[in-house]
């Protein structure tokens, strides 16, 4: 029944597209009611975002500790060391870990029977959380200092969710209005929803955990890192665009020390730096003030992470996932090229399976070793490839949308864009696995990427009323679908803490 009912509204929508031309319907930055609708997609992914915090509230933590360290997530003992003026988890080895001549080998900890603090940094005879610390510098101690109690993960997560839609929604619009001649009102409507579900960012919170955690908050500075580039790029006058990219270097800073991984993305905002330094309308100094006003935040935000990673494990690139305590010997993971076909299958290709019963999704256990002959171990879950949202078959328009294309900027972040999530894809499946929630780190910017060129090869390449309206017919149900697809996975993930809720109320 509920196929049918979605098959007959899509159909009224069709009939009702085409008779009132809304595939005709320019979006006007000016007009009030235009906005409006923006700020109404926004409302709905808070709501949404503020729907999974009810389902899975959990109370504060009180803090000092009521019970040991082991009983906290890494965040959480993190903050505890922090407060105790301290870089290292308050928790003392065991004699015989210390003793151990490779205590990352997992295999002879269980032979041992050996105790050990589970998925934290093990350096030099103490024990470290290798996660980022920009959720304890934003959240955990604001939070305390306001509250006198350390938040909860869920609340963690809700928080960057929250701030996360709207500048989601943000990047949606500039993205488009940057770099189309012409951006449909409805298609920009529903690429807003569709990049807010398919960025995983829901999924994300409705997972929330440490790891969760993590992926939160690259998503969050993702996005505003990317925003405010795009921002600088159409700005007008040199002092707003010293804001933005101002903005952009902060960002940038605490995206490194969020998920360290996707500063690859930097390469995105290359052909924005590269067009201030090439535009000959700008003197000199006034290049200058644009270059300084992102180098000063990005250097001392890189000095900052230098030093934290120097204090902890001797050296300034080593951000400490070498030493986790974990189901296999880090230190062994490297670049296999045996592996870029499997990640492209993987993180790109494979789609869930699909059942009568809610959530509708099967996601599927994946076995890399066994499809792809490949000797070496690599962490394995469920998972889904991002074109299990359809709306990514957008980037299949990619060369016509950009086929004589004048905007040099524009090619370049479309190319950079995709070559960068296929690298990450791989570097991933190298040194992290193949799991749901590592999709999250290529999702943001597959999904922005692919609502632009899908909009503008129906804007902006179609031409004829006939092939605008059966493009926009088109877009429309594979951006409508997408943002279906990132709601289901809110129930059906690795996880699955709210599809429990509601087979508990239901048994």
């Amino acid at each position: 029944m509920i196929f049918i009912a979605f098959l007959l509204l899509f159909a009224l929508f069709c009939v009702l597209s085409v008779k009132c031309k809304l595939y005709e319907l320019e979006y006007n930055p000016l007009n009030k009611a235009h906005n409006a609708l923006i700020f109404v997609c926004a409302g709905v992914g808070l709501v949404i975002s503020c729907v999974i915090f009810y389902l899975l509230f959990k109370e504060n933590i009180a803090y000092p500790f009521e019970k040991g360290v082991t009983g906290y997530n890494a965040y959480e003992q993190l903050f505890d060391a922090l407060m105790k003026k301290q870089l290292y988890i308050d928790y003392k080895p065991s004699a015989e870990l210390m003793a151990m001549e490779n205590p990352y080998d997992a295999d002879l900890r269980t032979e041992l029977g050996v105790s050990y603090l589970w998925d934290r940094a093990f350096f030099d005879g103490r024990f470290y959380s290798y996660f980022g610390i920009a959720p304890i510098i934003l959240i955990y101690f604001p939070f305390y200092f306001i509250t006198h109690s350390i938040p909860s993960a869920q609340t963690v997560c809700f928080i960057m969710s929250a701030v996360s839609v709207p500048v989601i929604t943000a990047l949606t619009v500039k993205a488009q209005t940057a770099f189309m001649k012409k951006v449909n009102l409805p298609l920009l409507l529903m690429s807003i929803l569709a990049v807010q579900a398919g960025s995983l960012v829901f999924m994300v919170q409705s997972s929330a955990d440490m790891y969760y955690t993590a992926v939160q908050s690259g998503i969050l500075f993702l996005a505003l890192f990317l925003l405010f580039s795009v921002c600088a790029y159409s700005a007008q006058g040199v002092s707003k665009k010293c804001v933005y990219f101002a903005l952009s270097g902060v960002s940038l800073a605490f995206l490194a020390m969020s998920r360290p991984n996707l500063l690859v993305y930097f390469l995105l905002a290359v052909p924005i730096y590269l067009n201030t330094l090439l535009d000959k309308s700008f003197t000199p100094g006034k290049k200058l003030e644009q270059v300084m006003s992102f180098a000063v935040p990005v250097a001392l935000g890189a000095v900052f992470v230098m030093w934290y990673n120097y204090a902890r494990f001797g050296s300034v690139t080593d951000f400490g996932a070498n030493y986790q305590m974990t189901v296999h010997d880090v230190s062994e993971y490297s670049f296999a090229f045996s592996l870029f076909i499997p990640s492209l299958y993987y993180y790109f290709i494979e789609l869930p399976g699909f059942t009568a019963d809610f959530p509708y999704l099967e996601i599927d256990f994946v076995n890399v070793a066994r499809s792809f002959g490949y000797n070496g171990y690599i962490y394995l879950t469920s998972t889904v490839g991002a074109m299990s949202f359809p709306a990514v078959l957008g980037c299949a328009t990619a060369p016509s949308v950009l086929w004589g294309e004048k905007n040099r900027v524009k090619q370049g972040f479309v190319w950079l864009a995709i070559f960068t999530s296929v690298f990450l894809a791989f570097f991933d499946t190298c040194f992290a696995g193949v799991n749901i929630r590592y999709l999250a780190d290529i999702m943001l910017v597959v999904i922005l990427l692919s609502s632009l060129l899908l909009c503008d090869f129906t804007q902006n390449v179609l031409s004829g009323r006939a092939a605008k309206a059966t493009g926009f017919i088109i877009s429309s149900a594979l951006l409508i679908l997408s943002f279906a697809v990132g709601l289901l996975l809110i129930f059906n993930n690795e996880r699955d803490y709210i599809l429990k809720l509601f087979l508990e109320g239901n048994g």
